[in-house]
């Protein structure tokens, strides 16, 4: 294993910490397949990303207080590998209690010696060697990064030289990868403008909203993502998008701000250069929107502009978010309470199986039984290593599993839309394949550092080349399987419009729209 960064990333990936200030995030570890503890069958676990120091929990004894005499089998265990543990308290206050449902308390391991290093997979997997049965209910905290399109960058997290995800010596792809992957140049392709790398462009589109059929109530597709930033489609007042926050353990409506009333009269000042996923939900939103007009987007920010979130916190929001589905299923809620579509562009490799009947997969069976359609990107490593959530899909018709409607896996295709693009995963179960390069969506409208190559000033104005990073036209060019994902879910949106019957929001019927939807779908050519 090998630390992967300091242990502040800053940012709204987590709940916040007192007086509002960002989080503390523990150091992230990448796990090295060539000197991790191996599997219990001999074999060495695949190569992941997690918090150094936690494991998230299923059941464990109250935080608080605590019967001195009261058995405590996870400490007594901890005990012989000389370490303690501290329950994490969850947003809200408090720590989830012995009986509540699936997983999300995570716990801190702290050694007797506070000058040793502590590592949860090590500490995980000497747990699954002599306490099996108590290990069954302990999971690394992984950390989920977008499926963007970005490829290289020096001494990044993700590509580059020395990078964790590709790049030379990666650990995914690249050259030298320990998954292989394919030549680091070709990938990187795809980050050139002209090859479907980010870039800004004009759009002669209006709004597709302003021609959006009257529909008896408007399927909701839930984004939690970055922040949907401001944008003449996106304003606070648009009916057909609901800003949600995370807060104390609740979802609570995004304080409203100052409507844009178009394109602003001069060009914002130059700004710093920001995270290579800013704009990131703006893009997915700008296409959910372009596909099915009269969906409602439900925004839900779970990570900044770094682009990373903790398991732990993701799960929260999704409980919260699924609370909030439940209750308005009982009232027949008809607004955007209820969830159709949860796109997630987003995941984490797994080290080993258990990510099929982990924390991730236990929610998202929840969300399936409450008839949500959950669509995931499959990630754009070029590797078949399973990407969670994307991996949990199962085949239609007949899942394997009771989870009705199944987890579909989205990857991209290139323009040509007969083939797939290069940097797709080719996971075991791929859903739908659909446009993931070079599409054209919604960006915040910013205007970065840099300048045009060549400006002549004349009495009317200034005549130039293209600013490369100015995207104050409010429209931009960009790749990955993150955004074939909204192509997928408009598309299954605009197939459960067709299908009718959507005040009717038991968990039944959602549960028979969505197949319906789906089966059609996945049928059907790409478009």
């Amino acid at each position: 294993m090998s630390e992967s960064g300091p242990g502040s990333t800053g940012g709204s990936s987590n709940a916040e910490g007192g007086n509002g200030a960002p989080p503390t995030r523990p150091p992230m570890r990448a796990l090295d397949p060539a000197t991790a503890k191996r599997l219990l069958d001999g074999n060495p676990p695949r190569p992941a990303l997690y918090l150094s120091d936690r494991l998230i929990a299923r059941s464990i004894p109250r935080n608080a207080p605590r019967d001195p005499e009261a058995e405590d089998p996870l400490a007594e265990v901890l005990k012989g590998l000389k370490l303690g543990y501290r329950v994490n308290r969850r947003p809200g206050g408090g720590t989830r209690d012995i009986t509540d449902q699936g997983w999300g308390t995570t716990i801190t391991l702290v050694p007797e010696d506070p000058i040793e290093p502590v590592d949860a997979w090590s500490t995980l997997q000497e747990l699954r060697r002599t306490n099996p049965t108590l290990a069954d209910d302990l999971s690394l905290e992984h950390v989920l990064r977008p499926a963007d399109g970005y490829w290289g960058g020096i001494g990044g997290y993700w590509g580059g030289i020395g990078g964790y995800w590709g790049g030379i010596g990666g650990y995914w792809g690249g050259i030298g990868g320990y998954w292989g992957g394919i030549g680091l140049s070709a990938l990187q392709e795809y980050s050139v403008p002209g090859r479907g790398g980010r870039m800004p462009v004009s759009l002669a589109l209006p709004d597709p909203a302003l021609r959006a059929r009257k529909v008896d109530r408007s399927p909701v597709v839930a984004v939690l993502d970055t922040p949907i930033a401001d944008h003449p489609w996106f304003r606070d007042d648009s009916p057909g998008v609901v800003r949600l926050r995370f807060e104390d353990g609740r979802l609570v409506p995004e304080p409203p701000k100052p409507a844009l009333t178009g394109q602003p009269a001069d060009p914002p000042p130059p700004v710093e250069p920001v995270g290579l996923l800013q704009g990131h939900a703006t893009f997915i939103a700008g296409l959910i929107r372009q596909g099915c007009p009269e969906a409602t987007i439900l925004s839900i920010p779970v990570m900044d502009d770094d682009g990373v979130v903790d398991e732990s916190h993701l799960l929260d929001v999704l409980e919260a978010l699924l609370a909030r589905h439940l209750a308005a299923q009982k009232r027949g809620g008809t607004k955007a309470d209820v969830v159709d579509i949860l796109s997630l562009s987003m995941g984490y490799y797994a080290e080993d199986t258990t990510y099929n009947s982990g924390p991730v997969a236990d929610m998202l069976d929840r969300f399936a039984a409450a008839g949500v359609t959950v669509i995931a990107g499959a990630g754009n490593d070029g590797t078949d290593a399973p990407f969670v959530p994307a991996s949990l899909a199962a085949a239609l018709p007949d899942p394997p599993k009771p989870q009705v409607p199944p987890v579909s896996s989205v990857g991209a295709s290139n323009p040509d839309r007969s083939t797939v693009a290069l940097f797709s995963n080719p996971l075991t179960v791929i859903t739908a394949v659909r446009p993931g390069v070079s599409l054209v969506s919604t960006l915040p409208l910013t205007d970065g550092m840099g300048q045009p190559s060549s400006s002549v000033p004349t009495p009317t104005g200034v005549r130039c080349t293209v600013d490369p990073d100015d995207y104050t036209g409010g429209f931009g060019v960009w790749s990955g399987t993150s955004f074939a994902t909204p192509v997928f879910a408009a598309e299954v949106a605009t197939a459960i419009i067709a299908r009718g019957g959507l005040k009717t929001v038991t968990p039944a019927a959602m549960c028979e729209r969505a197949m319906e939807a789906l089966r059609t779908c996945i049928d059907k050519e790409p478009t």
